[in-house]
């Protein structure tokens, strides 16, 4: 059986855990109104059908390490011609916060929320916990390190019908060597794009990550044609008869 490690790097990071439904608590529910209630019933329980909850148990979830207001992210991605001022290239455009990202930069107006996130460093150093990434999302570190099985791969996806309102999680799949290579980086991170203002609690569920076999990615899939009725019976009432003139009218 496949085996996935995860560690905390952060004294304030909250590992993924397994959701699970309480199954007892809502047949108790369920028993309470048909035994003491005229009309109320629950006439069929989500917890008894296993489709649903094993969609609902599904990998591990993703929680919020701390609490507060995410707000949308108004941003613009620039390069700087050589021999300019990156941060007055910056204003010039807009932005009040920068961030650069490879040889190029993002400007975001609006983003000092992002700064809440700041958190001390392995190092004893401040690291920021946020990082736009562009087009509005940003780059969510997470303070915990996964171990996956080499050959795997984790998909990141929204929860199954509960996520926070305004809050999106773009579907993103990792190979098992950048997920295991995270542990040095920091760890484990996600991409998140808040859509309207939205406050999140520490232990939040935010995500869900699901281990994925290599299979996942490489199974192909067909569609056969409808199979053929049996022929009419030309003694039927509507079946053809050989030499009739009005057969195909």
């Amino acid at each position: 059986m496949a085996e996935v490690t995860f560690r905390p790097l952060r004294p304030w990071a909250l590992p993924p855990d397994k959701p699970r439904i309480d199954r007892a608590a809502a047949r108790a529910e369920r028993d309470a109104y048909r035994e003491s209630f005229r009309y109320l019933r629950v006439p069929r329980l989500p917890a008894d059908c296993p489709p649903w909850v094993l969609g609902q148990e599904l990998g591990w979830s993703v929680r919020s390490p701390l609490t507060l207001t995410m707000k949308p992210l108004a941003d613009i991605g620039f390069a700087v011609p050589e021999g300019e001022d990156p941060h007055r290239a910056g204003r010039r455009l807009g932005g009040a916060g920068m961030w650069q990202r490879g040889q190029e930069w993002i400007a975001a107006r609006d983003a000092d929320w992002l700064h809440l996130g700041d958190h001390r460093g392995a190092t004893g150093g401040w690291e920021g916990m946020f990082v736009p990434n562009g087009q509005g999302t940003l780059e969510w570190r997470l303070g915990w390190a996964a171990t996956l099985p080499a050959g795997t791969f984790l998909m990141v996806m929204p929860l199954p019908d509960h996520a926070p309102d305004a809050l999106r999680v773009p579907v993103g799949v990792i190979p098992a060597k950048a997920v295991n290579a995270m542990a040095e980086r920091g760890g484990m991170s996600i991409a998140v794009r808040p859509e309207q203002p939205v406050t999140v609690h520490r232990g939040q569920e935010i995500a869900r990550i699901v281990l994925l076999h290599p299979d996942s990615l490489r199974t192909t899939a067909r569609t056969d044609p409808p199979e053929a009725g049996p022929e009419p019976d030309p003694a039927e009432p509507g079946g053809a008869v050989p030499g009739d003139p009005e057969a195909g009218r």
